[in-house]
């Protein structure tokens, strides 16, 4: 029975330094984390000013072109229709130095939801989080840790890795291989196919990221009553001190 007695007050013990040194790493970890948060939700509002400018760019054009162009002849050469446009505008008021020309159609195609804009505003901003998460973020939480970064795993970051190396060393297309590798973003692309991301999917990436830190922080309070798993997380922010 002493024995037993005497058991129980080292496990307790050895348990409640055990969680001193967790509080201490927590202490440590939530301000790198929370650095990380912040840089995360800055692209996220970075990616809807931009999508609200694309939309803008796509209305002002569609509004313009009847208004600028209108049709002034129409003629048949080598079989073909041609219609002849012309400006209800003075060309040459106000003097107007063009920084690029562009049809009317293409412009409007490129500022399209899933359009071109779009779609090289989804890889930059990939690129630019996983970049910041291998380069800042992880390598200081396995100084925490006492680890190698390479043993800071997260799925969601893992195949962020693969999208970005697609992006850049494949033009964008996810081929059969590292598609099958995917192991929580599979739905977000196809197997052959260029990389392009509705405005959903990209939330969702935005959010399958958010829940890999919430698991960070989890791992030293997730077994407590009324933590929440971190699949059940769309947001996340974390409270300065």
């Amino acid at each position: 029975m002493v024995g037993s007695i005497s058991q129980r007050r080292s496990e307790c013990k050895c348990f409640a330094n055990v969680t001193a040194m967790d509080f201490e790493k927590v202490k440590t970890e939530l301000p790198i984390l929370r650095n990380f948060v912040d840089f995360l939700n800055r692209q996220v509002g970075v990616y809807s000013d931009c999508l609200a400018s694309f939309s803008g760019n796509k209305v002002r054009i569609e509004r313009q072109i009847p208004r600028v162009q209108r049709p002034t002849g129409r003629r048949i050469e080598n079989g073909q229709p041609v219609i002849v446009y012309a400006s209800v505008e003075d060309p040459s008021l106000p003097d107007v130095i063009h920084h690029r020309i562009i049809r009317s159609d293409e412009f409007i195609s490129a500022n399209s939801e899933a359009g071109f804009n779009e779609k090289q505003l989804c890889w930059s901003i990939i690129v630019f989080v996983l970049t910041y998460w291998d380069e800042e973020i992880r390598p200081q939480i396995a100084r925490v840790r006492g680890v190698k970064p390479n043993a800071v795993v997260l799925d969601e970051l893992g195949d962020l890795r693969i999208l970005r190396n697609c992006i850049v060393h494949n033009r964008g297309t996810i081929s059969a291989g590292e598609h099958s590798k995917l192991k929580i973003m599979t739905n977000l692309c196809r197997p052959e196919e260029e990389l392009v991301l509705t405005h959903e999917q990209m939330h969702r990436v935005f959010i399958f990221v958010k829940q890999a830190i919430a698991r960070l922080i989890l791992k030293y309070s997730g077994h407590l009553p009324g933590a929440p798993q971190p699949s059940e997380i769309v947001d996340l922010a974390i409270q300065n001190p």
